[in-house]
């Protein structure tokens, strides 16, 4: 053989030598780092967490029901273990490698339903994903359809984000979705302790609700308020304080017109959505396009007034940010916005930021059961004092059928010599902010035998 040949031979043997390690390197391009769960009112939730964006099929099969999916060029990174399974509709989860490079994942099913497969990419703190949603038998139409108006005052508690939406996260690597979710229980069980009061929780637990699906929640089952749960989040630490959202008027003059061009031929209104209006004062089916005014109107201002008696709570717990109070810090203030979950002109809707994940001494806070309960708490006692003072036509609290569940009391504390604002704060479980806005200080400054008004935390009758 001449040296020519040798070296021809030679490099189609290094040729053949690289195809087969790109070939092997294509035939494990992917790994599976895990598989995940959860169950929601509307659905079972199957996370397959990936390296790279999946490459898939899935089918059904029967006998016994399953659904099927097969991931190409796919490997086990390590042990896949799977969480014990108590889900209406899925009995169990079953992996294991295939053939030619090929790993297979197997959805046991308490019955057939038809899945929707799709693929997420990565978003912090979660890489690829391929999404298997199996719809459960409670659809959003079982929400309460009764027109009778409400006995209770109905309060629809948001927690925000949730499920493969984990929205902000702090330094400290906590999820905003775990934040709002505790903060939203505490809202729940204060609230639900209180006569005359019902909730209903859009989540309740780590699961993802569109935002349609959220506000859609508080105008079919009529409620009387709409809270949704937050925690703020920038991208610099000094950014502080609690806040409280509002949809501001333009957008909802819009969302009307566009409630009312779909609603036209629509007379049931009255009685339908906005339990909240005495509907014996309308007693023309056309009458309700008068209504298409005064909602905009009164909807606006009882969220409005909500905001405010929600901060005036968090002010004594929390810090608020400066959007949050007037130039003379004697008065709280709300903001506009045009999120979508406060898009529904039928219902006083708020949005409350709790504070920001992205200030670390924030963070923290936000973080312990401690304050947790504090602004969940202070978030109830400013819904249970706006509807006490107001109580909604036809409800058991505007009758005189159940005692106001809340009160507010205060203090009178004489200064020290050697006390500090910050010092008596901390030693009446308030902030500093609530005593600068109820003594009508523009500072922090003291001065012996000074006397101050402290507020104590609102306790239930």
């Amino acid at each position: 053989m001449t040296r020519l040949q040798c070296r021809r031979v030679a490099l189609r043997t290094l040729g053949l030598l690289v195809l087969t390690l790109v070939v092997a390197g294509q035939v494990h391009a992917n790994e599976i780092l895990g598989i995940r769960w959860n169950e929601s009112p509307h659905n079972t939730r199957i996370v397959l967490d990936l390296s790279e964006p999946a490459d898939y099929k899935y089918g059904q099969l029967d006998n016994p029901t399953r659904v099927y999916i097969d991931l190409k060029n796919t490997s086990p990174k390590g042990s896949i273990r799977v969480r014990d399974i108590d889900s209406r509709v899925l009995k169990s989860i079953r992996h294991a490698v295939g053939s030619n490079g090929m790993y297979r994942v197997v959805l046991d099913l308490t019955r057939k339903v038809e899945p929707n497969v799709f693929k997420l990419d990565p978003y912090n703190p979660y890489g690829h994903r391929l999404v298997i949603d199996l719809p459960s038998e409670v659809k959003l139409d079982d929400c309460s359809t009764n027109n009778e108006p409400h006995k209770d005052v109905v309060v629809v508690v948001d927690a925000g984000h949730g499920g493969e939406d984990p929205g902000a996260i702090a330094i400290t690597g906590l999820f905003e979705k775990h934040v709002t979710l505790a903060i939203a229980r505490i809202v729940q069980e204060v609230l639900e302790d209180a006569p005359g009061f019902r909730v209903i929780m859009t989540r309740d637990g780590d699961y993802e609700v569109p935002l349609n699906t959220r506000r859609n929640i508080a105008m079919m089952e009529r409620a009387h308020v709409f809270v949704s749960v937050h925690a703020d989040s920038v991208n610099r630490p000094g950014p502080k304080g609690g806040s409280v959202f509002v949809l501001d008027n333009g957008k909802a003059v819009s969302e009307l017109n566009k409630w009312h061009v779909q609603n036209e031929n629509r007379s049931d209104w009255v009685g339908g959505v906005a339990s909240w209006v005495n509907s014996e004062c309308f007693d023309e089916p056309n009458q309700y396009r008068f209504l298409n005014e005064m909602p905009r109107d009164f909807v606006l201002d009882s969220s409005v007034a909500i905001g405010k008696s929600v901060l005036q709570e968090m002010s004594s717990v929390a810090g608020l940010h400066p959007r949050a109070l007037t130039k003379n810090r004697r008065d709280f203030r709300v903001t506009d916005a045009g999120y979508l979950v406060l898009k529904s002109t039928h219902v006083p809707s708020i949005l409350v930021e709790t504070g920001y994940l992205s200030n670390p001494t924030e963070a923290r806070l936000l973080e312990t059961s401690s304050h947790q309960r504090s602004v969940g708490e202070a978030i109830a006692f400013g819904v249970l004092s706006y509807f006490c003072d107001n109580p909604p036509w036809h409800t058991d609290l505007s009758r005189g059928e159940v005692e106001c569940p809340y009160n507010r009391t205060f203090k009178t504390y004489r200064v020290k010599s050697g006390d500090t604002l910050g010092e008596i704060a901390l030693a009446n479980n308030v902030s500093v902010s609530s005593l600068l806005q109820m003594n009508n200080l523009n500072s922090d400054r003291i001065y012996t035998d000074q006397l101050l008004t402290i507020p104590i935390r609102p306790r239930r009758n």
